[in-house]
């Protein structure tokens, strides 16, 4: 606890009996201080318990690191003593090349995705077939008649 949040309690104490006397005596100056005595009270309190928390997890901070990093250095070595295990000494290259085996085929997938099928282009691939290939229409005895 540091001399903000002690500060912050008296304060907000005093300003609860300033309000209490001003509210009995009826003088509207003392209610006011009083109230503004509490507000200021409660937020230095508050001040000093951000800062508290602050100091703490300062504190515990560094521990806490180095104990991630303790786990994650365990937990490497397990991940290479089983891949070491059952794929041999080259068993990391192994995956190495398996997973940029599986980016290079999934990029091929997007390439082949958006040129769509048979090489040809987004906007062709999209458009209907029948609507590309559609002849000109006829004109029928009714439009000629309406047209002249």
């Amino acid at each position: 606890m540091n001399e903000d949040r002690v500060i912050g309690a008296g304060r907000d104490m005093a300003g609860k009996v300033e309000f209490k006397v001003g509210n009995a005596v009826g003088d509207q100056d003392m209610q006011t201080d009083g109230m503004i005595d509490r507000v200021a009270g409660v937020f230095q309190n508050g001040y000093g318990a951000a800062r508290d928390v602050a100091a703490d997890a300062a504190e515990v901070a560094p521990v806490l690191m180095e104990e991630a990093a303790n786990r994650g250095r365990d937990l490497g070595r397990r991940i290479d003593n089983v891949v070491r295990e059952n794929l041999g000494d080259n068993g990391p290259l192994y995956l190495l090349a398996g997973a940029i085996g599986l980016v290079g085929l999934g990029l091929f997938a997007v390439s082949q995705v958006r040129q769509g099928s048979g090489g040809a282009s987004r906007s062709q691939a999209t458009r209907p077939a029948a609507r590309a290939r559609r002849a000109p229409a006829k004109r029928t005895a009714k439009a000629k008649s309406a047209a002249a």
